[in-house]
């Protein structure tokens, strides 16, 4: 980012006085923490549940900042620092956002679904770095905080900008979309999650196409035809639409799964006249939804075979999200990132997929933010997972009851039991008497179900030195 101080206190429509030998001078970066605030750059003060940013201002001026963003005067900082007042500084920060974007000459992608954002963005923004110079989201920061502060670490002189945006609210999408304009949008699927905020499937459809409405109408949509109701969503409100499906829905871009072994799976992808086939270190026909997603954008944003290939190939995804690895005979898959029942489905239906005729046992959290449907969401999970044949579940949280009832539906034969804490977990999983098989570890990130992992894991390497 180079902007100077001038420059962004108007984009941001912020008053107060500016200290003369600050006027002409670029912001070096922008920091919502006084703690990382370097010479030279803007500190923003963010109210929040335990912490005011306001009250940390003077510390981000000892630090270097030059000016503060803030909803009040801070008479602490005259002759100090320029105060820039707004009236919310999380949504100054936006404006700030939008403006930088509006100044970037990048083609800017925008990724939303309802699971796989992440995957999508990573495999997306490792393709098209193999075209040019691509920026995108840390990790997933892709709120209204995450976004724009993203947005302002990028130098501006990048080919492709990739952003993820997540939304739980009715509103989130609308103030993203305002932020970031794209291009091009992808929404790759949707699910019943979030449903506090979005109602109901037709809802999370609604407001997941709210992205369209802000997306250049000479740029395209990439949307998933597998889900009737984001399809019909989309073509209704945007006239560039286009589909791809791993159920050979789409002409132009369609993606198989064709099985996997413990290093991975393979994959099948027709863009067109293209026809590419892989074996990469991820599983299940939800990653070929992902995988789609990514590499039909990029070939229509002028990434060949190869590249895509290559790109693929290279993508790394962020930790916690269905890393495999081999400890004393278990797959021990730690997908614990988070989950909703799209993704808690697809995550326990993969790990039936690579246990085969092995034991498999399911580590799961509670699946939060459901509102009044999550009882019957985790009960019909305890269904899923009866067809699968599971030989055990522990589970952590509410509604256990309701999963119990699940698996009562399914004439399940297995051992349920609650989770214990995480340093009782191993004896527990001993219990069970099994020698091998695969364990899969999913829960809503609030349960911190990766505890549970490393737990297991340390003690299964224990086991296999003894």
């Amino acid at each position: 980012m180079n902007l100077t101080l001038v420059q962004a206190a108007t984009a941001m429509g912020a008053c107060g006085d500016i200290e003369p030998s600050a006027q002409g001078r670029e912001i070096t970066g922008v920091k919502t923490d006084s703690r990382a605030v370097g010479p030279g750059d803007l500190f923003v003060c963010l109210p929040g549940e335990n912490f005011d940013g306001h009250n940390f201002a003077s510390q981000a001026v000892d630090n270097g900042a030059i000016a503060v963003l803030a909803d009040r005067p801070l008479p602490e900082l005259h002759d100090r620092a320029s105060v820039l007042l707004v009236t919310d500084t999380l949504t100054a920060l936006g404006r700030l956002g939008a403006f930088w974007r509006s100044r970037t000459s990048a083609i800017v992608v925008a990724v939303t679904g309802s699971a796989g954002k992440t995957t999508t963005k990573e495999m997306l923004a490792s393709i098209l770095s193999e075209v040019g110079e691509t920026a995108k989201n840390y990790k997933n920061f892709n709120n209204q905080l995450g976004v724009p502060m993203c947005m302002l670490g990028f130098s501006g002189t990048e080919k492709f900008w990739v952003l993820e945006l997540g939304i739980s609210h009715p509103h989130d999408m609308h103030e993203l979309g305002d932020i970031v304009r794209p291009d091009c949008a992808v929404i790759g699927n949707i699910g019943p999650v979030h449903l506090e905020g979005l109602g109901n499937l037709d809802g999370v459809a609604r407001c997941k196409t709210d992205l369209l409405d802000y997306t250049r109408r000479s740029g395209r949509a990439y949307v998933s035809m597998d889900y009737p109701e984001l399809w019909a969503h989309a073509t209704t409100r945007f006239p560039f639409t286009v589909g791809l499906s791993v159920q050979g829905r789409s002409e132009r871009f369609h993606a198989s799964y064709l099985g996997a072994d413990r290093s991975g799976g393979r994959y099948a992808l027709r863009l067109d006249d293209v026809e590419i086939e892989l074996h990469l270190p991820y599983f299940g026909e939800y990653f070929a939804e992902n995988m789609l997603a990514a590499a039909a954008t990029a070939h229509d944003l002028g990434a060949g075979p190869e590249a895509i290939r290559r790109g693929l190939e290279k993508a790394r995804l962020p930790e916690h999200r269905s890393a495999c690895s081999v400890v004393g005979g278990w797959a021990v898959i730690d997908d614990t990132y988070n989950a909703n029942p799209l993704s808690m489905e697809r995550a326990v239906k993969c790990a039936a997929d690579i246990a085969g005729e092995t034991p498999l046992a399911l580590v799961l959290g509670e699946m939060r933010e459901l509102g009044p449907d999550a009882a019957e969401l985790h009960r019909e999970l305890g269904r899923t997972i009866a067809a699968t044949g599971a030989k055990a579940v522990f589970f952590n949280g509410d509604h256990a009851d309701a999963l119990a009832a699940g698996l009562a539906d399914g004439n399940w034969q297995g051992a349920f039991a609650t989770a214990p804490s995480p340093e009782n977990f191993p004896d527990a999983f001993a219990e069970l008497g099994l020698s091998g098989g695969v364990v899969l570890f999913k829960g809503s990130r609030s349960t911190k179900m990766e505890r549970y992992v490393q737990s297991l894991t340390d003690w299964l390497n224990g086991e296999t030195r003894a």
